[in-house]
């Protein structure tokens, strides 16, 4: 367990995106989950650092790939439409990253196709993306998400290639899918990450689910939260999911924690984790359109409140890739020591 006086880092990745997955080619629609999730997170952030006693950092992952461009008629749109907001991020010390999707536009379908069994496609999208991020940032974009909790060798290649520093991507516990909703036609495979476990750590060339030691430079992948998720409780809101929402069904067992589901399974998950961990840090990421569902909503601003609440007693501070690498006692140069 991490030493008394020590802080344990949070990094809170958003995703900012169009709140439709496959938004109509001809309606550039503004981006209204994100736009509803801001000044939430404004406010939050105020009572993150009163509680924890150290500025709160957020960490801000944008859509600036080919579907972007498409129906916006530029990649980075979202940063241009949105420039106050990220002007006022980059003051308060905030992580900008990319969130890479690998839609791609089937005219003879009249629809869009979640590409990622087509290397070429996921390393134009990646290219893409940081491309267009440095024209708005002036500076090499080092932090990433891929879309759709897609990770693989090649795209480690890519991100050591491009200079990233830190991959948020991979979620512990998760089995390998055939397609996050099988009626958007997606190529490819959903990746296994049963294997990994909590902890950052430098993929193996050839291995990215290994951590490889005697590596000292290339990306960092920093997995997110993952714990136990009990089977008991909660058996009319179980029922209404399996029957009629198009989320799935809550999950049980070991898996990623995810903000938006029931608190009454997050939290004492997240307490496990805790204590499970040698060198102890969370990772969270939400969708910038997750204020927009009511069950999401509800879910995500009890767990985010409650996780607030621990901060003053468990030492938490919300902080970005670098600074939790810094906490942690690993090299990432340029981050701040928890006082």
């Amino acid at each position: 367990v991490i030493p008394m006086g020590e802080c344990i880092p949070v990094i809170l990745c958003i995703d900012v995106e169009p709140d439709l997955r496959r938004p109509d080619p001809t309606k550039a629609e503004p981006w209204w989950g994100f736009e509803r999730l801001y000044p939430y997170l404004h406010e939050l952030r105020l009572r993150m650092a009163d509680a924890s006693g150290e500025v709160a950092r957020l960490n801000w992952f944008w859509r600036v790939d080919p579907q972007v461009e498409m129906v916006y008629g530029a990649a980075e749109w979202a940063l241009r439409r949105y420039e106050a907001e990220v002007a006022e991020t980059v003051m308060a010390g905030d992580e900008h990253g990319v969130h890479p999707h690998a839609w791609r536009w089937d005219g003879a379908l009249y629809g869009w196709v979640p590409d990622y069994g087509n290397p070429s496609w996921v390393e134009h999208c990646m290219v893409k993306s940081f491309t267009a991020f440095r024209s708005v940032f002036g500076k090499e974009c080092e932090s990433v998400r891929m879309g759709d909790r897609y990770f693989d060798d090649q795209v480690r290649a890519t991100l050591d290639r491009v200079g990233c520093r830190f991959d948020m991507t991979i979620e512990p516990g998760e089995k390998p899918i055939r397609a996050l909703a099988i009626s958007e036609g997606y190529t490819g495979l959903v990746p296994d990450y049963q294997s990994v476990e909590m902890g950052p750590y430098r993929p193996r060339v050839g291995c990215f689910r290994e951590g490889d030691a005697d590596r000292s430079e290339g990306t960092w992948v920093i997995p997110l939260a993952s714990g136990v998720m009990s089977e008991r409780g909660l058996r009319w809101r179980r029922y209404l999911r399996r029957r009629w929402s198009s989320m799935g069904p809550i999950p049980t067992g070991y898996g990623t924690l995810r903000l938006w589901e029931p608190p009454e399974l997050v939290q004492p998950a997240i307490e496990e984790t805790l204590e499970r961990l040698a060198r102890p840090y969370l990772a969270f990421a939400i969708r910038s359109d997750v204020l927009l569902n009511p069950w999401w909503s509800a879910n995500c601003r009890r767990n985010l409140k409650w996780l607030t609440r621990q901060a003053r007693s468990r030492r938490l501070v919300f902080c970005t890739p670098r600074d939790s690498l810094q906490a942690l006692g690993l090299p990432a140069q340029g981050g701040r020591d928890c006082h």
